[in-house]
């Protein structure tokens, strides 16, 4: 087998611990971990537990932060390997065949998974609800980032304390019910001019109040043709 990143270098047998065998590269230090030596090695891998946070470690080294963002091919069976992202804090990818599922580790990159509890949870960074979690924290994280900007460090400590005070409070639902209801003095239904339905009858008084003038009923009256008034129609009168 070749290595994927070195394409040229030769992959040779080692170990990177009692029970898990790998295929390591001379030049790049990268090891090769096929899906059979992974599995065997974590039914005889107790559980390593919570997940670390990366605060605990110095990633001052620039093995911890290096990726390479070029797609691979898979050693044993030549197949492109997948890529995922691990999270929790760490920035590189792991690389991993969908169809013999062996990974492939950079150098330095198994050694960062194990200082973080994530060694033996390879399989588990591959599938959908690890990379949904991750998707989650990065969301978090820039809504945070926005809430941060626009209200200021110190505005922003006090919305968490009242967010907390109110989630531990037994009238919880009243109080929501009393901040989103609208104060007497910002309704602004009052503005808008409610009309009535059923208008009033209208008066006789009012009528012959607001009828006009005889003499103006008529003022212009209706023109036919080129504005001359009709005349009356002349019957033929009878013979005499």
């Amino acid at each position: 087998m070749y290595c994927p990143c070195c394409q040229t270098s030769t992959l040779k047998r080692a170990r990177l611990d009692e029970h898990l065998a790998v295929h390591a590269c001379q030049t790049c230090e990268g090891q090769w971990v096929s899906s059979y030596d992974y599995w065997h090695w974590l039914e005889w891998q107790p559980d390593s537990g919570k997940i670390k946070p990366c605060e605990s470690m110095d990633l001052s080294d620039p093995l911890h932060g290096s990726d390479n963002r070029r797609a691979s091919f898979c050693p044993e069976c030549n197949h492109l390997m997948r890529r995922a992202k691990v999270g929790h804090g760490l920035k590189f990818y792991l690389d991993r065949c969908s169809h013999c599922g062996g990974s492939w580790f950079d150098q330095g990159e198994w050694q960062v998974l194990q200082a973080h509890n994530i060694h033996d949870k390879v399989h588990l960074v591959f599938s959908e609800p690890w990379q949904s979690q991750i998707r989650q924290a990065e969301f978090n994280r820039v809504l945070e980032a926005t809430y941060r900007s626009a209200l200021g460090d110190e505005d922003y400590a006090q919305a968490l304390n009242v967010r907390a005070w109110l989630e531990q409070h037994p009238h919880r639902d009243y109080i929501l019910s009393v901040l989103n209801q609208v104060p007497p003095s910002e309704d602004e239904s009052r503005y808008i001019p409610v009309r009535n339905s059923h208008p009033e009858p209208v008066q006789k008084s009012q009528l012959s109040q607001n009828a006009l003038p005889k003499e103006e009923v008529n003022k212009h009256p209706v023109a036919y043709g080129h504005g001359v008034q009709p005349k009356p129609y002349d019957l033929p009168q009878p013979a005499k």
